[in-house]
């Protein structure tokens, strides 16, 4: 007679040891991606903090020195635009708003510098400077001034003309806290308009001809063109361009608003439109697609030239876009780009992966009208062959140029620019570096007489260069 089981199992089955190891071993890797995906996030955010930090130190640094300088008081309002930038910063970083933040505090720091640089010169008081420079970009004064090649910290005044060839371009910081980006082929004259009576009035520019694109701070600015005017309210941000061929002006708000006239026509722009003129008629105002979401890769990604030949770039989709452009270049300015294109249906693009670099793309969509809105936040892939070794790893040390050093008594302006990718230190303060290898560090000393500023810059695979700069530190 059979022996019957004590108890039966019911609902339960066999699983291989063989099994539940596989699932042992899945769990652990989804387990260590999640770790490295918000460690990666959190390393990011770190990043971008210290930076935030870093300029907003150094903006209150050149506040306190502005404070006891002779002849603040004619920059009063750029004064109190550049604080209130700096606090406006201070809250952003509060709530987590990194990027605002950023685009803040670095406000506060160019215009704090325009107003020390205007009062060095003393009675030559510039109406603006070049932030940084790309390419063919020049300017002169007045009609009958030679051509001189533009550099950064050079000082614009009312009468001067900025012209950018083909592969030109250039931000321009005026007083007010307007920051002109001058995009290719374009000739601008700095003018100034007057109020009653003969008095300064509005900051403003007459466009020859290509286009420029202009964020307004605390006062507003005017754009011309030989047959209309903008005027781009305060805390905007705007467009403005003139075919000299065809004789039409385009005129469009990203955010905030713009006013144009030409002739007895007047429209208002708001956020998201654009208006076209063709004589002494102003079209109506017609909307702009949204600016498209970079989705993949992730911001300041780093690649492996040695195991990956392509990347995927993607971006969410706009409602009611026709096609979009995408844009891939070497630096920020986006000029001379590697990529260039205003046909692309898709919204993810298939590259190759072909050299060692720092890459920037960013995309904008078109309507189906033709209309082109305002193009996204740029996104930052870093290339490298992270795996050589031997005789195929690099040991060339990294170029490391610097520019004329900036002297305000006991603080010093120290800028150049070294190869893209490159981490730079400034006596041993890391420093941001462009995506073109430039960058720029406020350093100030507290004891008078001789130092010295030391400059290191180290590539991706370890090679580094060394500058040591003797400068001489006063009180004022």
């Amino acid at each position: 007679m059979a022996r019957r089981p004590f108890f039966r199992l019911r609902d339960w089955y066999r699983v291989s040891v063989d099994t539940l190891r596989g699932w042992v071993i899945f769990f652990c890797i989804v387990g260590a991606g999640g770790l490295g995906f918000f460690g990666y996030r959190y390393w990011e955010q770190y990043s971008l903090e210290r930076e935030v930090t870093r300029m907003m130190d150094e903006a209150r640094v050149l506040i306190q020195r502005l404070e006891g300088e002779e002849g603040v008081g004619a920059f009063r309002n750029e004064f109190r635009t550049a604080w209130t930038s700096l606090q406006e910063a201070r809250t952003y970083l509060g709530q987590g708003e990194l990027a605002p933040a950023i685009e803040s505090a670095q406000r506060s720091h160019t215009l704090l510098l325009t107003i020390l640089d205007a009062l060095r010169q003393r009675g030559t008081v510039g109406e603006a400077q070049f932030i940084s420079v790309q390419g063919s970009v020049e300017h002169r004064s007045g009609e009958a001034g030679s051509w001189e090649e533009a550099r950064g910290r050079v000082v614009l005044r009312t009468g001067d003309y900025v012209k950018t060839g083909g592969n030109g371009s250039a931000e321009v910081m005026f007083v007010d806290g307007t920051l002109y980006t001058v995009r290719p082929n374009t000739l601008f004259l700095v003018t100034r308009t007057r109020g009653a009576g003969g008095a300064v009035g509005e900051q403003s520019i007459r466009v020859e001809y290509g286009w420029v694109n202009l964020n307004t701070a605390q006062r507003s600015s005017r754009v011309a063109t030989p047959n209309a005017e903008a005027r781009v309210r305060e805390e905007s941000e705007a467009m403005v361009a003139y075919d000299q061929v065809s004789a039409v002006s385009r005129f469009a708000a990203y955010r905030g608003g713009v006013e144009v006239a030409a002739g007895d026509a007047r429209r208002e722009i708001g956020p998201l439109q654009q208006v076209v003129q063709a004589g002494s008629q102003l079209s109506e105002p017609r909307p702009l697609p949204l600016s498209p979401t970079p989705l993949e890769p992730a911001d300041n990604t780093e690649l492996d030239l040695g195991a990956v030949r392509q990347v995927v770039l993607a971006w969410a989709p706009v409602a009611g876009a026709g096609r979009y452009a995408l844009q891939v270049s070497r630096n920020r300015l986006f000029v001379d780009n590697v990529i260039d294109v205003d046909n692309r249906t898709r919204t993810r693009a298939t590259l190759g992966v072909r050299g060692e670099g720092t890459f920037l793309w960013r995309v904008a969509s078109f309507s189906r009208e033709g209309l082109q809105g305002p193009w996204s936040a740029p996104r930052q892939i870093r290339v490298a062959s992270l795996q050589a070794t031997g005789a195929e790893a690099d040991k060339t040390p990294p170029v490391l140029d610097l520019d004329d050093v900036k002297s305000y008594g006991s603080i010093f302006i120290i800028a150049g620019r070294t190869e893209p990718g490159s981490r730079v230190e400034v006596n041993g303060e890391a420093v941001a570096v462009d995506a073109d290898g430039s960058f720029t560090k406020t350093v100030q000393f507290g004891k008078e007489g001789w130092s010295f500023v030391d400059i290191r810059a180290v590539d991706a695979v370890g090679n580094e260069t060394v500058r040591r700069h003797r400068v001489f530190v006063e009180s004022l």
